[in-house]
């Protein structure tokens, strides 16, 4: 089976912000996917998605502050 990539689909590398492990991912410079998992807790994982790259960024900002 081949697999399919989208032209217009942009992942950008892995970062590690705080005790975060961050991966954001943004479609046709509309829709934004952020996966945050925490680096000591790998069962506490967030994935949200957003239509404003101020909102996906403001809730990075949130979560790494909340520590």
């Amino acid at each position: 089976m081949k697999a399919r990539l989208s032209p217009n689909l942009i992942s950008f590398i892995t970062v590690r912000r705080g005790d975060w492990i961050l991966k954001v991912s943004v479609y046709k410079n509309k829709q934004i996917m952020v996966v945050a998992q925490h680096c000591f807790d790998m069962e506490t994982t967030h994935i949200k998605f957003f239509q404003d790259q101020n909102a996906a960024a403001d809730f990075i900002e949130q979560l790494v502050i909340e520590e």
